[in-house]
């Protein structure tokens, strides 16, 4: 059982889909090399510093926008994903993880189909078309935010803390930056409500609250070595995330 518990919660170290588009706006989607939970361990990090769209970014090429809003890994994590159309208009992909750690045990999944196993770190999807004046109002929080960079060197940002990213390439510039609860960045922060008020998931968001420094929330049953199985930490660089 101990084996399996771990190899299930391995499964959990990543995230993030979306589902096919329809209209113009639809036309574009996100990378879909984190889709199933199996592989989502693998591209999770390079999905959060956007290496795809950075290495995508050039004149003439797509506007792309993607906003992580980590609300604790094992509570919640909701990921934005924003195609920016030449009318104005803008195609968004929402996808939330929820209820992921260690309240998610081996033991309460019911497997009916081989898939089944998966199922409580399934993201959940949702899609929407806004308007020019929906996409404008948002990409004018972004900029008030100071959303498209640069973002503080050094910057640490733990799996079990609240924070946001947002990586961006518009008109073939990359942008990155990064706000850390309860720094003044995250307190800054004017997006947020917007694109929570677009998100059709269906599942509450995880607001940030008062907690503990996040070292003293390391789990203190862990064997030494043990730590880096379940817990991560992203570093920021001058122009995007520190790689790992």
């Amino acid at each position: 059982m101990k084996r399996i518990m771990a190899a299930a919660l391995g499964l959990t170290l990543g995230m993030v889909s979306t589902g096919g588009m329809v209209s113009t706006a639809w036309a574009q989607r996100a990378d879909r090399a984190v889709d199933q939970p199996v592989v989502r361990s693998l591209n999770w990090f390079s999905y959060v510093a956007a290496e795809d769209i950075r290495a995508a970014c050039r004149p003439g090429g797509r506007n792309h926008l993607r906003l992580i809003y980590n609300a604790l890994w094992e509570e919640q994590v909701r990921a934005y994903e924003l195609f920016l159309q030449p009318d104005g208009t803008a195609g968004l992909t929402i996808g939330v993880l929820a209820d992921q750690g260690p309240a998610t045990t081996v033991s309460s999944i019911t497997i009916r189909e081989p898939g089944d196993i998966t199922g409580p770190w399934r993201m959940r999807r949702g899609q929407r078309l806004l308007t020019a004046a929906q996409a404008g109002d948002l990409l004018g929080s972004l900029q008030a935010s100071a959303a498209f960079g640069p973002p503080r060197d050094g910057l640490r940002l733990p799996d079990n803390d609240f924070w946001w990213t947002v990586a961006s390439c518009r008109d073939g510039v990359w942008g990155f930056q990064a706000y850390h609860y309860p720094t003044d960045r995250f307190a800054n922060v004017k997006f947020a409500e917007k694109l929570f008020s677009f998100d059709n998931v269906g599942v509450a968001v995880n607001r940030p609250r008062n907690l503990e420094p996040a070292e003293l929330r390391r789990d203190p049953n862990l064997r030494p070595g043990r730590e880096r199985a379940d817990r991560w930490m992203l570093v920021v660089g001058k122009d995007g995330l520190r790689a790992r």
